[in-house]
């Protein structure tokens, strides 16, 4: 997937501030009104390192999806029942298990991927950022980068889920900073993480999100969605302090779905209109299996080569989190997500502090 990485700002004195709609650049820091900047996410999708020709990074080939496999599964189809053949993948695509992968399945082999230190050490599985930044843990990409279906511009999943996030009002997640001083260098700010209820103001396109909009917070459906957090804001990159668990509605197809990431962080470059970066943390293997059958039919999948079958074997091969109390099984996965955020104003409930939990309504 083509997008611009954080890079620090090569000049920090040009500031581009809005004002009654018209872009200015000033040499002053930029202090947002009140302290406070909010921002509201345009673009997601799992962040994937891919080279030109994918031989760096899947020497083997690319997965195959689900009308590959049952051919290989079923050459005898035709003498076969419905039940025995298509029903049976049906069923363990919905009911999936952990048994070995009768089939092939590539995982990522090079060393580069994008994503965070997130357990603070560097191990042998672990990834290098193209930066040459060791440690990096995202074990989501080594299982689907080399699914056709999840590597961009083309994949169907990028096409679709990244489309999602500014189409559908459900997935209407935003951030907001407060006690900001300067948004090139602070070593402390709060930030807020809230659900919003409004459409996106858009060119006249209808495709490109335009800063300065409004967005008000959903305090009924949203209210259990709310995180608080710190952050320090480093040559215009904000670094945030971990989140435990973090719920983001992810709907995608018409489905509404959620997903759970534990121990989510942030690390954004900022500009007073728009927060680009990375979101990047632990995601729970079920409900990242979950939204992705409950917003995609077989049909769907097999258009990325997608096998929902294999796809969870290997999410559950490579988990390395949370280990289940009983089994020892580990139940979630490192992974990063590309992220996208254009600013906006957030509306608090008449009455409400800006930066408290807002009111069920």
């Amino acid at each position: 997937m083509n997008v611009k990485r954080i890079k620090p700002l090569a000049v920090l004195g040009l500031t581009t501030l809005v004002t009654t709609g018209v872009l200015a650049e000033t040499s002053a820091p930029f202090v947002p009104e009140d302290g406070r900047i909010g921002y509201v996410m345009t673009n997601l999708f799992w962040a994937v390192y891919q080279t030109p020709d994918g031989k760096e990074e899947c020497p083997q080939g690319y997965n195959d999806g689900p009308r590959e496999q049952f051919a290989k599964l079923f050459p005898n189809h035709e003498q076969m029942t419905v039940e025995e053949t298509q029903l049976k993948q049906e069923i363990e695509t919905w009911h999936p298990t952990t048994e070995p992968d009768p089939l092939p399945f590539y995982d990522v082999e090079g060393p580069l991927s994008w994503g965070l230190n997130l357990d603070g050490e560097v191990g042998p599985n672990d990834f290098t950022h193209p930066d040459g930044t060791e440690g990096i843990d995202n074990e989501v990409y080594r299982a689907v980068g080399c699914i056709i279906g999840f590597r961009g511009p083309d994949g169907v999943e990028v096409i679709f889920q990244d489309k999602a996030i500014t189409d559908r009002r459900y997935n209407r997640m935003m951030i907001e900073l407060g006690d900001v001083d300067d948004l090139a260098n602070d070593d402390h700010v709060t930030i807020s993480i809230y659900r919003g209820l409004d459409t996106l103001l858009t060119d006249a396109t209808g495709l490109k999100a335009m800063p300065g909009g409004s967005q008000r917070i959903d305090t009924h459906w949203g209210a259990g969605l709310v995180r608080h957090t710190e952050g320090k804001i480093v040559d215009s990159v904000l670094t945030t302090e971990p989140v435990a668990d973090m719920v983001m509605p992810w709907m995608n197809l018409g489905v509404p779905t959620i997903q759970i990431f534990r121990d989510a962080r942030f690390q954004l470059e900022l500009t007073p209109t728009s927060a680009n970066g990375l979101l990047a943390g632990y995601a729970d293997v079920e409900s990242y299996y979950k939204q992705l059958i409950r917003n995609d039919s077989t049909h769907h999948l097999s258009n990325g080569q997608i096998s929902g079958v294999s796809l969870y074997k290997a999410l559950s091969r490579l988990a390395d989190a949370y280990p289940d109390p009983e089994t020892g099984a580990k139940t979630a996965i490192s992974t990063a997500l590309d992220v996208k955020m254009t600013q906006v104003y957030i509306v608090h409930p008449p009455g409400e502090a800006e930066g408290a939990d807002p009111v069920t309504r």
